[in-house]
C-alpha cells in the first residue's frame, strides 16, 4: 500500500513540475517524459528543461542529448559544471529546471521565439532514444 502512496505521490509531483503543458509528454522504455521546454534566444547558446520520472524497477540515466540544430549540447548541474549524466531512481521524479540541472544548447542555428518548436533526441542508458519536441517558451513566471 505505502508503494502504491509513493507512485501516486511521485506521479502527483511530475504533473505539477510539468505545468500547463503538461499534454506535451513522451515515453522510453520506463520513463516518463513531460514538458520538455526551451528558453527563447536570438544568439547561438540557450538552456532546455524537462520532467522526467523512472517507472522501471531499475535506476537509469539521461546520458546524452542531441540537438540537430545545435554545434554541441551538454548536460550541466546547478554550478554550471559539465555531468556525464542525470540519475533516475525508480519512482523519484526529476525535474532538469532553470537554477538547477539542465541541457545547454550551443551554437543554435537559428533565433529561437516563443511559439517555436526544437527537435531534441533524449539518450537514456536502459531505455534507449526517443525523440522529442522542445516548445519556446518564457519560462515559469514565479511571484
Amino acid at each position: 500500500m505505502w508503494m502504491m502512496r509513493a507512485l501516486l505521490a511521485a506521479l502527483t509531483a511530475l504533473l505539477l513540475l510539468a505545468g500547463p503543458a503538461a499534454a506535451h509528454s513522451y515515453r522510453a522504455g520506463g520513463i516518463m517524459i513531460g514538458h520538455v521546454w526551451v528558453k527563447p534566444t536570438a544568439t547561438g547558446n540557450t538552456e532546455v528543461f524537462v520532467s522526467l520520472l523512472n517507472k522501471a524497477d531499475a535506476a537509469d540515466q539521461l546520458t546524452a542529448v542531441f540537438a540537430p540544430s545545435a554545434q554541441a549540447v551538454g548536460i550541466f548541474d546547478a554550478a554550471s559544471r559539465r555531468i556525464g549524466a542525470v540519475e533516475l531512481l525508480p519512482n523519484r521524479p526529476v525535474s532538469l529546471k532553470p537554477g538547477g540541472t539542465r541541457i545547454v544548447l550551443a551554437g543554435v542555428d537559428r533565433p529561437l521565439r516563443v511559439g517555436d518548436k526544437l527537435k531534441l533526441t533524449l539518450v537514456f542508458a536502459r531505455a534507449g532514444t526517443v525523440a522529442v519536441e522542445a516548445m519556446v517558451e518564457a519560462g515559469p513566471s514565479h511571484g
